[in-house]
């Protein structure tokens, strides 16, 4: 990657930039498999809307989004009254506000389809917060099983450290990135690559329908493209040290520690 890190930059996810990152990573996969694949398949980008409330915070997390309470006092007016006409009197109710409407996010991913009956063949989801928290982790899982219950080939990227890990029967250790290749006609065996910090962004096979073999992404270069095109080297700020919460096992902390200093230092000289 041409940023500061060897693999995954991230600051990139803590510093609010992952939507414009997400984005631009959708397309530049669908670009290298629309210039890699073979002839009877195309690469095409396709979206929905999701809504999260602000407030999720955790899976299991749920708030109501505006509480009204009435009060038993009426509170006056004290400019209402008048010496020719008197003026109604209004009686207020209290509104507290304990959190924002829900944000709808456009939440994009790649499709492969064969043509020219553009069947569905694979599916590449890169992973965005919202299908790891509550109510939009659900509507993700629920759309994975129908992936997988069709026998549809699946490639799931998580390139975040937050949230919680695609559910399977041997857990995803934190603080870890990792892709997972589903072939359905393997289900419900799959591949699963983990990488760390520390490590460069893998190639990944991408299946098609047998007997064709696999294409490979090349996330490495992608996510170079997306850093320079994005110029996210001015915009990050690698001073901010990583929230205690971050799901870093020590080693990788104190590495990334480490490592950010050093790029503080040269920003500084």
């Amino acid at each position: 990657m041409a940023g500061p890190f060897p693999g995954m930059d991230p600051y990139i996810e803590l510093q609010a930039a992952w939507p414009d990152f997400h984005n631009a990573l959708i397309a530049e996969i669908r670009n290298q498999l629309g210039a890699s694949l073979p002839e009877g398949y195309i690469a095409r980008v396709d979206e929905r809307i999701e809504v999260a409330n602000r407030s999720q915070q955790s899976p299991d997390s749920s708030h109501k989004d505006v509480l009204v309470k009435r009060f038993d006092k009426i509170i006056k007016n004290p400019e209402a009254a008048s010496s020719k006409t008197p003026a109604a009197t209004l009686e207020p109710r209290l509104i507290e506000i304990l959190d924002r409407d829900p944000d709808e996010h456009k939440i994009t991913w790649v499709e492969i389809r064969s043509i020219p009956d553009l069947e569905l063949v694979t599916t590449v989801e890169v992973l965005s917060p919202i299908n790891k928290y509550g109510q939009g982790r659900r509507a993700y899982l629920e759309k994975r099983d129908r992936l997988h219950e069709s026998r549809m080939n699946l490639v799931e990227i998580d390139l975040l450290l937050e949230g919680s890990p695609l559910p399977m029967k041997e857990r995803i250790e934190p603080g870890v990135y990792y892709a997972v290749v589903a072939r359905g006609e393997r289900l419900p065996t799959a591949e699963v690559y983990v990488w760390t910090v520390r490590d460069p962004l893998p190639r990944l096979p991408i299946p098609l329908r047998e007997p064709d073999p696999d294409v490979l992404i090349d996330l490495s270069d992608a996510a170079t493209r997306v850093y320079e095109s994005g110029r996210y080297a001015r915009t990050l700020r690698y001073v901010t040290q990583l929230p205690e919460t971050t799901t870093l096992n020590p080693d990788d902390r104190a590495w990334v520690e480490s490592h950010v200093r050093r790029i503080s230092e040269r920003q500084e000289s």
